[in-house]
């Protein structure tokens, strides 16, 4: 059996794994984990970091390390993985990117431009078109303190993009499950920030070299320092080629999985059905299983339990 911990508003996220025959795959909230006075025995992955709150995130490195400490495989410490800015500046300290990323309100700035606004845990792409200089810099963190953007919240991530044609932009990604890394569909939009696609933007030569990405796992190794450097067991890189070199622009712990239903080209479908199957095989590799549930009983989240009896959502105790 294994269980994806998450948030309670993105627990939909992994569908697609909870439908198949080949695993045991439940989806369990944070809630209800702090809740529990035991839990069954198997893997556990812990998703979603960047959502909980600084107390939930203590929670959820307490439970990691009960569970751990039983015995069971356990997949992304919550104390130690590295969230957006912490694993940009890593991986640009580390050589791996050639890009930085600073905090709104560090009063050092970036040596280069073009540069862009975002957020540091939401998902929804940049905030601001690409900045020149240090006054579009100010008036854009202005307007998205004025749209009620906590200041904590915002970071300067410098421009680093690359076409592979006119007006078209690639972005790649790669999962790890464990040890397993396995290549995943590309994203082509005609805007930098690549994100959801544009059908009917790439042609059939990019959506071959899609097939061949997966079908050899092109970047499977390429990006494991990547992960390794963010402490992260189970999620998926998102990045860019730029003259050759991956570009890492996030680990998203609690992915999308979407298959890809209809589309105009074939070899996309071929692409996306391989891609599944493998990254179920790399599932399976983790499963794991054991007799007797796991009692939690750490002491804080013992407490916990305890206050949070009438609530829906674990208070703050420190």
């Amino acid at each position: 059996m294994i269980t994806l911990l998450s948030t309670s508003c993105h627990s939909y996220t992994h569908q697609p794994l909870q439908k198949t025959d080949r695993l045991d795959f439940r989806v369990l909230t944070y809630n209800r984990a702090f809740r529990a006075e035991r839990l069954p025995r198997g893997t556990y992955i812990f998703s979603d970091l960047d959502r909980l709150s600084y107390w939930e995130l203590e929670l959820a490195a307490r439970l990691y390390r009960t569970l751990q400490a039983a015995g069971l495989r356990v997949l992304n410490d919550p104390a130690r993985l590295r969230q957006r800015f912490p694993l940009l500046r890593a991986l640009q300290h580390a050589g791996f990117n050639r890009f930085g990323a600073w905090t709104a309100d560090d009063p050092s700035r970036p040596a280069r431009y073009p540069v862009f606004l975002r957020t540091q845990c939401a998902h929804r792409g940049p905030l601001s078109d690409l900045l020149a200089d240090e006054d579009e810099i100010a008036v854009a963190i202005e307007a998205a303190l004025a749209n009620g953007v906590p200041m904590r919240e915002l970071l300067l991530v410098e421009y680093c993009a690359q076409p592979v044609s006119e007006n078209l932009f690639r972005k790649l990604a790669t999962f790890r499950v464990g040890e397993r890394m396995v290549s995943t569909l590309c994203v082509h939009e005609g805007h930098w920030a690549a994100k959801y696609g544009q059908l009917g933007i790439a042609t059939q030569e990019l959506y071959d070299d899609e097939f061949a990405i997966v079908d050899t796992n092109r970047y499977g190794e390429p990006l494991r320092p990547a992960f390794d450097i963010g402490h992260a067991d189970y999620g998926r890189a998102d990045f860019a080629l730029v003259d050759g070199r991956p570009q890492v622009y996030e680990i998203n712990t609690n992915p999308m999985l979407d298959p890809v239903g209809q589309h105009p080209f074939a070899i996309r479908i071929r692409a996306d059905a391989l891609f599944f199957d493998r990254l179920i095989d790399a599932f399976c590799e983790i499963d794991s299983e054991g007799a007797g549930p796991v009692a939690i009983d750490d002491a804080a989240l013992a407490t916990q339990r305890k206050r949070d009896r009438f609530v829906l959502r674990s208070r703050w105790t420190p």
